[in-house]
């Protein structure tokens, strides 16, 4: 007996050393972006020696060309565009409260018609898209509360527009949240970890009998993460073999109550399995015969004696000894009838108010020939409108810091309604993240397949990328602190394709491949509000990436392994809060090589840094700007010019030197779609001078003359074939098709020509050329131009020509010797 109570020790200690490896064995991994700090945030700045800013040793030699105040503050970058197709650029300034504005590019004046009025106010960037179909672009904006309007030309503001539908989720949806929502460290589902501790717990289970208690750990958490989508994976978890899909479908929730009853359903799981295995292995063994209750055959004298134990029960033995009673569950046998499910009720959800905190962007996401808007949506109730009783009351008794959430919704511009929503995160106020999206989607094709990818980063500090149906990729999200600026996808290492490049608040850059596999990381200490600008800032022909930060460092990073570059950073003396402007501003047979970075910092001043040498001259605007610097030549002579727009609610245009060129243009921050690196020299496509020049065309047809240049990578190549859009706009009176399309496919960079027809009335017209390449990056350019806009000068050639010809023609036809004129005159003299 005392070798059995051994026997019985050793063998708990051992289950309970098991129990203990079970709990233990994997301590979450930390996420090293969320673990660093933005410590330079806390340093003070350093005076500002006004008379060393003042007096630079490389000028620039900006000068003010006009000045003009708008309505309110200016949040969110104006747009450069030619609105009303008379070959004249003018800005048009979303204004904060209210208003969108639209100025003269040349003098700044507003233009006849504005500004137009609306009742929310804006955080985005206009866009351009012909909704109507008639041919004109119409000013398309997104407001806070929720809604796309689009304006005319004239100012008019049109009845159609896109509402965004607010976002149903439980009302009790936080109910046992954990304190730190997010922590995962493990994912909720298709986790091998969960699977192989349910096998080890019922290993033991079956080994050792229900006599022992052995403490199984729940790892499937119902609080760590409560989305719609069902819980996400973070950066550092491995991802199952059995994943065998490019993408995730975030519609379909996988809802899993507590981890006791995961771990059970688990356990059954495996022991289905491993019954049907034993059933069909027994069945494939057709020459042994089964041992069954017909077998007639008498016991021998050892099988029958075993069985002495249990005919004499009053010898048996304690552990054998037990109760039929304490091992019966008579709630089993309760109610046999079944039951429906519980009806969802209205009274159990909320819906929470819809915001849009960034700028659309337009694309043909599927290639179905229709262009969809991709809408980056932040939901919660506004504190302010909400602090108003009246409006709380409809709200009913809930509390309104419990629902913050984010989704991405796409728009069909054709029939102007929902076509999917992607549900991203959910949370509360009271956490350290929340699920707010601050930064505008970028939309690129990552794989290849003509389809385009949808890609953006949350201030709940996860990095999405979805496919063109809203299904989360394969290896997303990642896991980073509080994304605020936008993500970018470039080239930036020079190898021919696409890397994808981060920020976040805590300070962090880190460069990832197109499957989320980390490149490099680098910590800059501060927070970083907006994303990165791209470009060979120093001229040396190696990619760099251009980070702003709140402590006023302004980094510049190799795209190659995010090392710094010499002798970067430049210290401002306030807060950056806009993306850099990269630029070339070298001047008339100028050789300097390397790019200009132009950017307003909170100290009053705009700095534009000689990219090579960071030698600084500055301009003091006595304000402080959140939009990025625009260049274009706006005034219509032959030099590049600057626009800057403040919180105090003006816009300046300052002209340079350096002369224009079409792909020094950065019209705006996302230069149309998903392009945020210099084009200059770099990849693009532009229109000659000859064929963008404000004329009038008649005829038939005319040419337009354009140049794709793509010369900056070495060795990997260019980034063809290059699918070229050519698009005419028609606006007035014709009667045709307002848009007529070309498409053609180029599989070389270097100056093509294009034909195009004319129309047969008097009007106007823009043409639009678009390229995008293998790696679904954006570049584009446009003119203006008249169609029969001067036939009255046919007409006053066809009344003075008849008049010449009849007047040649006397002189040609003129006596050659002088007669003399006939008289009627009577000779009375006989």
């Amino acid at each position: 007996m005392k070798s059995t109570g051994f026997v019985r020790f050793f063998s708990i200690c051992f289950v309970l050393c098991i129990g203990l490896n079970l709990c233990h064995a994997e301590e979450p991994k930390k996420n090293k972006f969320r673990e660093r700090e933005a410590s330079d945030d806390a340093l003070g700045y350093p005076n500002i020696d006004e008379d060393a800013l003042l007096n630079s040793k490389c000028p620039k030699n900006l000068e003010l060309r006009w000045q003009t105040e708008v309505s309110s503050s200016i949040y969110a970058s104006p747009l450069i565009a030619d609105i009303n197709s008379d070959g004249k650029l003018e800005i048009v300034v979303p204004s904060f409260v209210h208003y969108l504005e639209v100025l003269d590019g040349s003098d700044g004046d507003k233009t006849p018609g504005w500004p137009a009025f609306h009742q929310s106010t804006v955080h985005s960037s206009p866009l351009l898209y012909d909704i109507d179909k008639d041919g004109t672009r119409e000013i398309a904006l997104a407001t806070y509360n929720g809604e796309v309007l689009f304006f005319r030309v004239s100012g008019y503001m049109m009845v159609d527009k896109l509402i965004v539908p607010r976002r149903k989720v439980k009302k009790n949806w936080y109910v046992g949240l954990d304190p730190d929502p997010v922590d995962r460290s493990h994912p909720d589902v298709h986790d091998d970890q969960i699977i192989l501790e349910a096998e080890k717990a019922k290993s033991v289970h079956q080994t050792y009998g229900n006599n022992l208690s052995i403490p199984i750990p729940a790892t499937i958490s119902t609080g760590d993460e409560i989305k719609s989508n069902g819980s996400q994976i973070g950066i550092d978890i491995k991802q199952p073999a059995s994943a065998n899909d490019s993408s995730v479908n975030i519609s379909s929730p996988a809802t899993v109550t507590n981890g006791t009853s995961a771990g059970r359903r688990l356990l059954e799981d495996s022991n289905s399995e491993g019954s049907q295995e034993s059933k069909s292995k027994n069945n494939a063994d057709e020459g042994v015969r089964a041992a069954t209750v017909e077998n007639e055959g008498g016991l021998q004298e050892e099988a029958d004696s075993s069985f002495d134990l249990l005919r004499d029960s009053d010898e048996l033995a304690d552990e054998y000894s037990y109760d039929y009673d304490d091992f019966v569950d008579e709630s089993m046998w309760g109610d046999e009838e079944w039951k429906e499910g519980e009806h969802e009720k209205l009274e159990d959800y909320v819906n929470i108010d819809s915001h849009i905190l960034s700028t659309p962007v337009i694309a043909d996401i599927d290639k179905d020939g229709v262009p969809e808007m991709i809408v980056a949506v932040s939901y919660f109730f506004d504190h302010e409108y909400y602090g108003d009783s009246e409006n709380l009351k409809e709200l009913g008794n809930i509390d309104i810091g419990k629902y913050i959430a984010s989704s991405i919704v796409v728009f069909d511009l054709d029939t102007k309604q929902v076509k999917w929503t992607a549900e991203l995160d959910l949370s509360t106020d009271k956490g350290n993240f929340r699920a707010y999206i601050y930064s505008s989607p970028t939309v690129v094709d990552l794989d290849g397949d003509g389809f385009m990818d949808i890609l953006v980063g949350t201030s709940y500090g996860l990095f999405y990328v979805l496919d063109h149906h809203g299904n989360v990729r394969r290896n997303f999200p990642l896991e980073m602190a509080e994304i605020q600026g936008g993500v970018v996808a470039a080239d930036i290492n020079d190898d021919g394709k696409i890397e994808l490049v981060t920020t976040d608040t805590h300070g962090n850059v880190a460069a990832w491949t197109v499957h989320g596999e980390e490149i490099w990381a680098k910590h800059l200490k501060s927070l970083i509000p907006q994303g990165p600008t791209i470009g060979d800032v120093d001229g040396d022909g190696h990619t760099d990436v251009v980070v702003p930060t709140i402590s006023g460092n302004i980094y510049v990073l190799s795209g190659k392994d995010g090392s710094f570059v010499h002798p970067y950073p430049y210290r401002t003396h306030g807060r950056v809060m806009n993306k850099v402007l990269l630029v070339d501003l070298k001047k008339r047979g100028e050789k300097a090589k390397g790019l200009t970075l132009v950017t307003a910092s909170f100290d009053g001043y705009l700095y534009l840094i000689d990219g090579p040498t960071s030698c600084a001259d500055v301009v003091d605007i006595g304000e402080t700007s959140y939009s990025m610097v625009l260049a274009d030549n706006v005034d219509g002579g032959d030099d590049l010019d600057l626009i800057v727009t403040t919180m105090n609610g003006n816009v300046f245009c300052f002209s340079t030197p350096a002369p224009h060129h079409p792909l020094k243009a950065w019209r705006s921050p996302n230069q149309g779609r998903n392009n945020f690196a210099h084009r200059h020299n770099r990849e693009g496509i532009y229109v000659s001078h000859s064929s963008r020049a404000f004329r009038d065309e008649e005829g038939k047809s005319f040419w337009v003359d354009i140049e794709i240049v793509d010369n900056y990578r070495y060795p990997s190549g260019t980034l063809g074939p290059y699918n070229v859009t050519t698009t005419l706009l028609v606006p007035g009176n014709y009667q045709g098709e307002r848009r007529i399309k070309q498409n053609q496919i180029i599989n070389s960079p270097g100056k093509h020509r294009i034909k195009l027809p004319t129309v047969g009335v008097r009007t106007t017209g823009t043409v639009l050329v678009e390229m995008v390449d293998r790696n679904g990056l954006y570049f584009s350019d446009e003119f203006s131009l008249t169609f029969h806009m001067y036939y009255y000068r046919l007409l006053k050639w066809l009344l003075v020509l008849p008049m010449v010809g009849m007047f040649g023609v006397l002189v040609i036809l003129r006596p050659q010797e002088a007669m003399p004129l006939p008289s009627f005159s009577r000779n009375t003299d006989l």
